[in-house]
């Protein structure tokens, strides 16, 4: 893949038709913004869906966006800049369900997250919470949460406990189900979290989204709370 892209380029566009997995994050992204939105993504990498998600809110909305990895974080910027969206602010900083300093794993062929990688960069890299983040940064919204994060799914919902009651954003979750069991944790782990907070979710699987997906196949989970009519 290339590490720089130009959206809505020819050449972005062949790379989407040669990866239905990423063409699939972007065309459900797409489905589910609005103008205006402010969104929160962990786990930019190198900003393909943060450019697209960026784009389909509009300069009235604005992407709060987290890579930990300096090597992915600078690609990231690059590409922020390169495809010239404003709505975006960066940080160099991991989402957890702590504020601290913690090891973290560049995996080889790509990809970085909090369970060890044999043939990987061990990094100790600063992490905090969604909740903390709001509270320091004096944001009073959050309309979107999108999680790529390899494993600290369940950790990056916990430390957004005070937001998810406060804001019900709606929530567009990877899942990585090798990395969870490593961890002693389970896509019914999240979904039962989630749960709590009043959330209906639905199991994706982007790379075919016309078809039902089960917790053991599911790529992704879609979140939402039902909005009672007044």
């Amino acid at each position: 893949m290339m590490d720089t892209f130009t959206y809505d380029s020819q050449e972005f566009r062949r790379e989407l038709e040669k990866s239905p997995h990423h063409a699939g994050e972007v065309s459900f992204l797409r489905s589910i913004a609005k103008p205006g939105m402010i969104a929160i993504e962990a786990g930019a990498n190198r900003g393909v869906t943060t450019v697209a998600l960026a784009k389909a809110i509009g300069e009235m909305g604005h992407v709060y966006v987290f890579e930990p990895v300096p090597e992915y974080y600078s690609q990231l910027a690059a590409n922020v800049s390169r495809n010239r969206v404003s709505n975006i602010s960066t940080y160099q900083l991991a989402l957890s369900n702590q504020t601290a300093r913690i090891p973290f794993y560049k995996r080889d062929g790509g990809g970085s997250g909090i369970t060890p990688a044999p043939c990987g960069e061990m990094l100790w890299v600063e992490a905090t919470t969604i909740a903390e983040f709001l509270t320091v940064e004096e944001i009073h919204t959050l309309d979107l949460l999108t999680l790529d994060c390899e494993g600290s799914e369940l950790l990056v919902l916990q430390g957004a406990q005070a937001a998810l009651e406060k804001h019900e954003p709606e929530i567009f979750c990877e899942i990585h189900h090798g990395y969870l069991d490593e961890l002693g944790q389970s896509v019914d782990d999240v979904v039962g979290f989630l749960r709590q907070f009043g959330y209906d979710i639905r199991m994706l699987q982007v790379e075919d989204p016309a078809a039902e997906a089960t917790e053991d196949e599911c790529s992704h989970v879609y979140a939402h709370v039902s909005k009672s009519p007044l």
